[in-house]
């Protein structure tokens, strides 16, 4: 079935998929938060995004579509930092907290730390199948 593509094209199916199943991790662990966290709905929204323009990207195989698809990859790497230093941040403010912020903030510290920088994974990966220096494949 893979056979008729390139590599490259599979490396670009494969971060478009990565960020499908990015989609559905940060839907299952930002379920809880999505009604007190505006910035909850970034990583769904970057990663549902993504997925489709790697679709686009992988069936059409166009310099413009993969032009677009490397802006996007490398905004992916500004997602993962902001992401990362956004659950590394801590509450300075601990002494005047009522018991349901204390209750917020225990559920704060238990963000994975590492789990923003997904998206610069899936960057690398994109960006490896996009790279013209190997681009096997005449567009």
């Amino acid at each position: 079935m893979f056979r008729n593509f390139t590599l490259n094209r599979l490396l670009v199916l494969t971060a478009s998929a990565g960020f499908a199943f990015l989609l559905a991790d940060t839907i299952i662990e930002h379920i809880d938060i999505f009604n007190e966290e505006i910035m909850a709905f970034i990583p769904p929204v970057f990663s549902l995004i993504g997925a489709v323009i790697g679709l686009i990207a992988f069936y059409k195989w166009k310099p413009g579509i993969i032009r677009i698809m490397h802006i996007y990859l490398f905004i992916s790497f500004i997602v993962a930092a902001a992401g990362f230093y956004y659950h590394i941040e801590e509450e300075e403010n601990d002494e005047n907290l009522t018991t349901e912020e204390r209750i917020h903030e225990e559920k704060e510290k238990d963000k994975p730390l590492l789990a923003p920088l997904a998206f610069g994974g899936m960057a690398v990966i994109g960006l490896l199948g996009t790279y013209r220096k190997w681009e096997s494949e005449v567009v």
